[in-house]
């Protein structure tokens, strides 16, 4: 059973109160999300272009600016290594777009996801030797490419490292040193130097970053510095980084300039997606997002550059249509690989495990991360699903994992066991010798330090709400809080003995279930999506006799909007 705490940070409310620009409930919720300074607070509230960071706290900053400026005025090649994820392609985006104002000897290359894998490939190194590149900028990839950078280095070309992942560390005595590729310039968060005050950015957001420094420096049209946002948004939400501090500024300004684009291909996607309401963060999480990531996937995120580079109408349709294409595709070959994979870890008892590792046969190598996901959503286990690569004997996968496991950390003490890795705490990529994976398995299990409680589902509750005292302007005045995501999940609430008047599953399926509750003489509605299991619950726990008997719920107040009349619902979370 799921478990069910009320926060209890009495303390941070205590202080968040002081602040008069902020509502109780406000005050309540960002305490509950440890959100207090008086800065971050305003910068949450009020989020506005003028909070962004100073981009020239970053270390390397000036002198990554320098090197891009003098090789504009030498007539020098730039080009951009990027990735083929939504986070890589938006990242290539920002830079691509971004230099374009003020130069256009600019090129990109982006790795083959079978061919190449993860990050700087030699081939990319290759072509940019051929084409004389003076100057490489990496974006969302390159702070481990320790060798691949050297090579460059070797073959004379300046190399901009800007990326947002984990920096190797080793322990030297007392002191921990971390790892850098010798690059000219090393721009990344998460450098154990660095000054920058946030370092939960994406790969876009730093991208963005070396922009912002660029058009301050040369003293570029920030209109048109600001419209690169839109790729950011897209990159922030996707990357599932944090949705506080800057990042909250990136996607509610770059959500702002979607839903007015004038980019022609972002309005084809969403055109043949048939998404025709408001542009959210769940549009760029769960429509936009995944459609990019299917080139990537099945194809090359080349497609996806190129529709969001070409100026011709119908040429971009036909790229949109091949990119919600392949996102179908995509999907069907999640649902297939997903069986395989929950049939194999029935039949080997691998639930047992405290770490779920799988090998699959037959399955597509681009869809392991998404099935690690679903699993790891299943059993609230840390979850590693591979796959054969071209090279029979080498299996590549990817992992993800639950707040309570470090998989980069844990992952990274048993690398010499890998052909490959690279990640951060909650999502990692490897490749491994198939002979070695009962090893990998083992010794990965044998030193986790996880406990029982750590596997359990918990939902944390902002505050317990007797239902008949909500309103539709207290859901209303929960819309200051969006766009929610990680580290600002939607506020949840709960309440004790509610009647339940009218129940029917409803939808396609008949897996949405949708009630009538009642509170001291009060009706409400309330809905549940994917609720089968909760149906059953119901008709075991009453006996077939549903209506009328009691149910405790964790819930969304939520806003029904139908033929242009809105109405409060409650989005239920969870029931017992």
């Amino acid at each position: 059973m799921t478990k069910w705490y009320i926060y209890n940070k009495k303390n941070n409310y205590l202080s968040n109160l002081k602040n008069k620009n902020i509502s109780k409930l406000e005050a309540l919720i960002l305490a509950n999300r440890d959100i207090v300074e008086a800065d971050l607070v305003e910068s949450f509230i009020n989020p506005s272009l003028d909070k962004l960071h100073d981009p020239y706290l970053f270390k390397d900053m000036k002198k990554a600016i320098d090197i891009i400026i003098e090789t504009m005025e030498n007539g020098e090649s730039i080009r951009i290594f990027g990735d083929y994820d939504q986070d890589g392609i938006s990242s290539t985006m920002t830079l691509l777009d971004g230099l374009l104002y003020f130069y256009d000897d600019i090129s990109y290359d982006i790795p083959d996801r079978i061919i190449d894998g993860y990050g700087i490939s030699d081939r990319m190194i290759d072509r940019a030797i051929e084409d004389r590149v003076s100057l490489v900028i990496t974006c969302d990839n390159g702070i481990t490419a320790i060798d691949k950078v050297k090579k460059l280095k070797e073959n004379n070309i300046k190399v901009i490292v800007t990326d947002h992942h984990q920096v190797s560390k080793v322990e030297e005595g007392e002191w921990i040193k971390q790892i850098l590729p010798q690059a000219d310039c090393v721009i990344n968060p998460k450098r154990l130097d660095n000054t920058y005050p946030f370092d939960d950015l994406c790969g876009a957001g730093v991208a963005f970053k070396l922009m912002q420094a660029l058009y301050q420096k040369l003293e570029g049209d920030l209109d048109y510095l600001y419209g690169l946002l839109e790729y950011v948004a897209m990159g922030t939400v996707c990357d599932i980084v944090s949705l506080t501090d800057e990042n909250r500024i990136f996607v509610i300004e770059g959500l702002k300039r979607i839903n007015n684009t004038e980019k022609l291909a972002i309005k084809a996607l969403v055109e043949e997606n048939s998404w025709n309401k408001e542009v959210n963060a769940y549009t760029l999480g769960f429509i936009i997002g995944p459609c990019m990531n299917a080139t990537g996937r099945l194809s090359t995120a080349k497609l996806a550059i190129d529709m969001l580079m070409e100026d011709d109408i119908e040429k971009i349709h036909t790229y949109a249509k091949k990119l919600v294409s392949l996102n179908n595709e995509r999907k069907d070959l999640t649902n297939i690989g997903l069986e395989k994979t929950l049939e194999i870890i029935k039949n080997k008892k691998y639930y047992k495990d405290d770490i779920i590792i799988v090998d699959v046969d037959n399955i597509e190598e681009s869809v392991c991360g998404i099935i690690a996901g679903r699993i790891k959503e299943k059993f609230n286990k840390p979850t590693i699903i591979m796959t054969e690569s071209s090279d029979k004997e080498i299996l590549k996968g990817s992992g993800r994992s639950i707040e309570a496991y470090n998989i980069y950390k844990e992952v990274f003490e048993i690398k010499d066991l890998l052909e490959s890795f690279g990640g951060h705490p909650m999502a990692c990529g490897l490749s491994i010798k198939k002979e070695k994976v009962n090893e990998f398995r083992q010794k990965l299990n044998e030193k986790s330090k996880l406990k029982k409680e750590d596997f359990e589902n918990i939902i944390n509750i902002d505050a317990q709400i007797p239902v008949e005292k909500l309103s539709l302007e207290f859901a209303q005045s929960l819309e200051r809080l969006e766009p929610f995501g990680k580290d600002n999940p939607k506020a949840k609430f709960a309440d004790k003995n509610l009647i339940i008047k009218n129940l029917n599953m409803i939808g396609k399926n008949n897996n949405t279930m949708k009630m009538t509750l009642n509170k001291n003489g009060r009706d409400i509605d309330a809905i549940m999506f994917n609720a089968k299991k909760e149906y059953k619950l119901l008709n075991d726990k009453f006996n077939s006799n549903i209506l009328g008997n009691k149910i405790d719920a964790v819930f969304y107040p939520d806003i029904n909007e139908f033929r242009g009349q809105k109405n409060l619902q409650l989005r239920l979370i969870d029931i017992r």
